[in-house]
């Protein structure tokens, strides 16, 4: 009997084995890949969480030091109008004291009769003011004509809106021109004026209204900033009660612990025909102020508290 056969089957089993360890190593190089590549992608989405977490405290924290501030401003603006309507020997304005709460207030309170009323006031008291603010002769001048001319075409629609109605017309009802006004209902109304950019508007707005009835300012109670830009001497101020019954701007720039900034105005009418005390017109986030308009500042820091709760 011939051996060849089991010679050769016994060639193959020695040959099978010696594949297996090949595949073997090349499974388990795979495997150890696979797995390399999912600790980096779940080390890879572990930061993404943690950074994640991270910007949202941080967004909290600062969501939550504004709300502060924004608190602090409208309490501090209440703290002013309470002053105001039951002075004491130290309720002069500005001031310069501390919150409750530890922020930093400086207030200002600006008399409306003190700035340029946008209704009242001449062609060429507004093309002072207007080529002061604009810092261009040209420009200034425009807007100044602008703005009578604005003021002429409300005035006219009001005298049209009040003619005597005749045969069979009917009034509207909920007519647009109910509400009776003659020229700007608010300074913030000069955005519609042709030649005003938004950088020129957040300037002017500071110095005008549309409350004091007056053709010129009264130059005693104009900030120092716009006795400045009006070709006044500046003078020094110093604190002063405001008088009442009038309408008053309210500043209040508030400065919190941890560096935050938060400025707010509130436009009041003390008096008038009203049954209350006071009326607040507008509320207005504010602007941070140049040197020459915060020169009304007293340069003495907080020595106490605006008031104690």
């Amino acid at each position: 009997m011939s051996i060849a056969p089991a010679c050769r089957r016994m060639r193959h089993r020695r040959e099978v084995p010696n594949s297996h360890p090949f595949g073997s190593c090349g499974r388990r190089g795979f495997a150890l890949i696979t797995v390399i590549w999912g600790l980096g992608l779940l080390t890879l989405l572990g930061a993404a969480v943690i950074v994640g977490a991270r910007y949202r405290a941080r967004t909290a924290l600062a969501d939550g030091s504004v709300l502060s501030a924004a608190a602090a401003a409208e309490s501090a603006v209440n703290f002013s109008i309470a002053s105001m309507l039951s002075p004491t020997p130290d309720t002069g304005f500005p001031k310069k004291c501390r919150m409750p709460g530890g922020e930093q207030a400086e207030i200002v309170v600006e008399e409306e009769v003190g700035k340029i009323d946008i209704n009242a006031a001449g062609l060429p008291t507004l093309e002072r003011f207007f080529v002061a603010v604009a810092k261009d002769k040209a420009l200034g001048d425009r807007i100044a004509e602008n703005v009578v001319n604005f003021r002429k075409s409300l005035q006219h629609k009001e005298t049209a809106s009040q003619t005597p109605l005749t045969g069979n017309q009917t009034a509207p009802t909920n007519a647009p021109n109910d509400v009776k006004r003659l020229g700007f209902s608010t300074i913030l109304e000069l955005d519609q004026i042709d030649g005003m950019s938004p950088a020129l508007l957040r300037s002017a707005i500071r110095y005008t209204t549309t409350l004091s009835g007056r053709v010129e300012p009264v130059p005693e109670v104009m900030t120092p900033a716009l006795r400045l830009l009006m070709g006044l001497n500046p003078g020094q101020t110093e604190a002063r009660r405001p008088t009442l019954p009038g309408s008053f701007t309210v500043r209040v720039d508030i400065r919190a612990i941890d560096g935050s900034r938060y400025i707010r105005e509130a436009l009041v009418s003390f008096g008038g025909a009203s049954t209350q005390p006071y009326v607040i017109r507008e509320w207005r986030r504010g602007d941070i102020i140049s040197g020459a308009a915060a020169s009304q500042l007293p340069n003495s820091g907080p020595a106490q508290t605006c008031f104690k709760l």
